[in-house]
């Protein structure tokens, strides 16, 4: 597990501005911007650091709802969330918030939550993510937490290259950005090759059956896009 020992000392301060989530955006000038090595998960016990891209398996309801719980403590600590995904479960995390007890659209009007739907392509979903957390920053958020649930196959979304492309990409992107990025993979609907090369071979680390592991499948954003597996089948 990734577990920091608790004497690791917890690093807080000022950062530079990242560089933008897409790379095509101009660089922004400095903010203080949450450094911290120990972020609390919400998953477990478990804490993770800055820049973290983390696949999470869930086969069960109750699965769904605990991943949810990386949202959750974000908003009880003033984080910036971020609610990314296709229409379906972008409303089941909405409902499961609500259900403990959090006003979605006060959040939204309040400008703690954000909640960003599919695109056509990979560019422009990196782009969207861009703007949304560009913004936070811009208003002082100091870190941003984005629970995401892919839209593959769906309407909408780009196909199935294009979104190995972007998940291949996120972790390097995230590392840019004071965020933590959870990417939710329902073992009973992905295929095995999304499994195989959007989940595991896109994200360090992986969180399944209570426990955050680094993830050894992991391959580098350049060593990823040569091998070609983002190429239409």
């Amino acid at each position: 597990m990734l577990r920091p020992q608790k004497h690791q000392t917890v690093v807080m301060g000022l950062a530079p501005r990242p560089e933008p989530f897409a790379e095509s955006r101009t660089p922004l000038t400095s903010t203080p911007v949450c450094t911290d090595n120990r972020i609390p998960l919400g998953l477990r016990d478990e804490y993770v650091a800055v820049g973290a891209h983390i696949a999470y398996f869930w086969e069960t309801p109750r699965d769904f709802r605990e991943g949810v719980g990386f949202l959750e403590v974000g908003l009880e600590r003033g984080d910036f969330c971020v609610i990314f995904g296709h229409t379906d479960a972008n409303r089941r995390v909405r409902e499961v918030l609500a259900e403990r007890g959090y006003d979605v659209s006060r959040l939204q009007n309040q400008g703690t939550l954000a909640i960003v739907d599919g695109q056509t392509t990979a560019a422009q979903l990196l782009s969207t993510i861009d703007d949304v957390f560009t913004d936070a920053l811009e208003r002082g958020a100091t870190l941003i937490r984005l629970l995401g649930n892919i839209g593959w196959r769906h309407a909408g979304w780009p196909d199935e290259g294009d979104l190995l492309k972007f998940e291949a990409r996120v972790t390097t992107a995230a590392k840019r950005f004071p965020c933590v990025v959870v990417c939710m993979y329902d073992v009973g609907a992905v295929s095995g090759r999304v499994m195989l090369h959007g989940a595991f071979e896109t994200h360090p680390i992986t969180f399944f059956r209570s426990l955050l592991r680094r993830n050894t499948h992991f391959v580098d954003v350049d060593e990823f896009l040569a091998s070609g597996v983002d190429a239409p089948e």
